[in-house]
């Protein structure tokens, strides 16, 4: 009987245990998993935290008021001002933030950022920095674009119906100058295009700029 007793009382215990296990177990299952934001990491919809449906109250909410800064700069050719946002100010990963509405920061046109060591990159691993020949292979399809040196140089004009045609992540190209007469030929107020056989001896030189995003004309 002693023996029948203690083997009762023994699967007994291990019954609770096993519930006790099982409700710990269904317990750590239901917390809600972490998600990690890559904060610099730009897709077609988004720069970081940042969407098309964020305003300025919003920035400093997620960035915090000190790295969120209003500021009045040269427009291109420098015929006018504009205002605009940076985000992270003064530092390497430094971006401008273009308003649609500039007088009221309601709603984002554009983010930019040129600065040479910033470490914001695309899905594809695209980056300032990053040689035009990795464009060209995500591509697929000779790019168009203006000559280096002057307001507009670099600026992508078309990627003749390749992959990036309608990404609104744009590039802007930039180029590591050896100063000889075919590099000057590559200046100016001129249309390239990466086909060009003048274009293909600099291609190894030649680097994106600029990155940017664009949220106009989307809702």
């Amino acid at each position: 009987m002693k023996k029948i007793l203690f083997l009762l009382a023994f699967i007994i215990s291990m019954a609770s245990c096993k519930q006790k296990l099982k409700k710990q177990s269904t317990s750590e299952n239901d917390k809600p998993a972490t998600v990690v934001v890559d904060t610099l990491l730009i897709t077609d919809t988004s720069w970081g935290l940042i969407n098309s449906q964020h305003n300025f109250s919003d920035l400093k909410v997620m960035y915090g008021e000190v790295n969120i800064k209003d500021e009045r700069i040269c427009g291109p050719e420098c015929v006018d001002s504009i205002d605009v946002t940076k985000l992270y100010p003064d530092t390497k990963n430094e971006a401008i933030i273009y308003w649609q509405d500039s007088a009221y920061h309601k709603k984002i046109g554009m983010i930019l950022c040129y600065n040479d060591s910033a470490t914001y990159h695309t899905s594809s691993g695209i980056k300032i920095g990053s040689g035009v020949q990795q464009l060209l292979t995500l591509n697929g399809k000779p790019i168009k674009f203006y000559g280096f040196g002057w307001d507009y140089g670099g600026n992508i004009i078309s990627y003749n119906d390749g992959a990036l045609e309608k990404s609104p992540i744009h590039f802007e190209l930039d180029i590591r100058s050896a100063g000889g007469d075919d590099d000057n030929n590559l200046y100016g107020d001129t249309e390239l295009s990466t086909d060009m056989p003048k274009v293909q001896k600099a291609l190894d030189k030649m680097f994106v700029g600029s990155i940017s995003l664009s949220f106009y004309q989307r809702e």
